[in-house]
């Protein structure tokens, strides 16, 4: 990435979203502060721009069905038409280290600003490293991870060298129902305090790395009895028992520096009065960002899902979402839709332009602390 920026750079030692010249331009990064150079992006912005950074897309398979292992021309088009912030990636990305070094190589080379490419890699059954070439360490699941700092350690390298800098890890769920049918040993423990600990030190360990951690899935999906995957998910406890068990790793992560967290497609009839998942409701992420002090990034869990999609359509739901407080909106099931239904909101400001701007700036200031900028 550094040398694409540098080839940028030497080209026009002022850079703008488009080409060279044609618009005004963003002071070169070392001549200004960070605030400075990011606010002039955020500036140089127009609404198609904006919108297209709130989007993780993802770019599984190719239009004959294969996975995608070489980047395709349609995913070529579609970073370059939607203006795409990120990319996760799948198993069916995935073959060697060298071919996943090129994919991600090509995808940043394809984007109008450095991606956040992520990956889900938890250990156990969510490894999509386990379903490639790619060697690497395995690891048990949460449930059964001995050495939880080793574990966040030897990802985080290896993600690191595939070009990957976001983990969706770790699981930060309190597994209190075994007849949870998703999550299970994916979590670290039924005991909040345990979860806590492992989750923060999974956190700290991964990031050291320079892969960013992902706290999932606020405000908790350790008890619940149906699949998000599915269709509508519930959380029955009240906000008290939230607080004393649900809560108490994310407040963890949070302390641990997490850079991610991920909302979950949650009801929570007896916390809440809005009768949103907690992916489209102002009122949880509120709490996340009000009361529990979280300042980094928002993103929601995959749009695709059935919570989703059973009720909203893919530009309702990302409008939605952004709308209560989400900085970046994961796999909508429809990725034209969403990324015009998002410019249209921004155009219009049915979304304020402060909360654009705010998920803006938590999305750009990561990327240049981890100096994808």
């Amino acid at each position: 990435m550094k040398k694409i920026l540098a080839m940028l750079l030497a080209g026009c030692m002022m850079f703008s979203l488009a080409a060279c010249g044609e618009r005004e331009t963003v002071p070169a990064k070392e001549e200004v502060s960070k605030e400075e150079y990011i606010q002039a992006i955020i500036d140089e912005m127009d609404a198609a721009e904006k919108a297209g950074q709130l989007i993780m897309a993802d770019f599984r398979n190719n239009a004959d069905g294969t996975g995608m292992t070489v980047l395709s021309e349609e995913a070529k088009e579609a970073l370059s038409e939607y203006y795409i912030g990120g990319v996760i990636l799948f198993a069916e990305n995935l073959d060697t280290k060298e071919q996943t070094q090129q994919l991600t190589y090509d995808l940043q080379a394809a984007a109008h600003l450095p991606l956040f490419i992520g990956i889900d890699e938890e250990g156990g059954l969510v490894s999509r490293l386990n379903k490639s070439n790619i060697e690497h360490e395995i690891f048990p699941p949460a449930a059964e991870m001995e050495d939880v700092s080793w574990a966040g350690t030897s990802i985080g390298s290896t993600l690191g060298e595939l070009g990957i800098n976001v983990d969706f890890a770790p699981v930060a769920d309190v597994n209190t129902n075994p007849d949870n049918p998703v999550i299970g040993t994916r979590a670290f423990s039924s005991d909040p305090q345990a979860a806590a600990s492992k989750a923060a030190e999974f956190i700290s360990a991964l990031q050291k790395m320079g892969v960013s951690a992902c706290a999932k899935h606020f405000p908790g999906h350790g008890d619940t009895a149906m699949d998000s995957h599915l269709g509508e998910t519930y959380v029955e406890h009240d906000m008290e028992r939230l607080r004393s068990v649900e809560f108490v790793p994310f407040e963890q992560a949070i302390t641990a520096g997490t850079d991610f967290i991920m909302a979950g497609h949650i009801k929570t009839p007896n916390a809440t009065t809005d009768g949103l998942p907690a992916t489209l409701s102002a009122e949880m992420l509120g709490i996340l960002r009000n009361d529990l002090g979280y300042d980094g990034i928002i993103i929601t869990d995959a749009m695709n899902m059935g919570a989703i999609v059973d009720q909203y359509g893919s530009g309702e739901s990302a409008v939605m979402a952004v709308q209560a407080g989400v900085d970046l909106v994961l796999m909508p099931a429809n990725l034209g839709e969403a990324a015009e239904a998002l410019t249209d909101a921004i155009e219009k400001e049915e979304i304020p332009a402060e909360r654009v701007n705010a998920a803006l700036w938590h999305i750009l200031s990561l990327k240049y602390d981890k100096g994808l900028l």
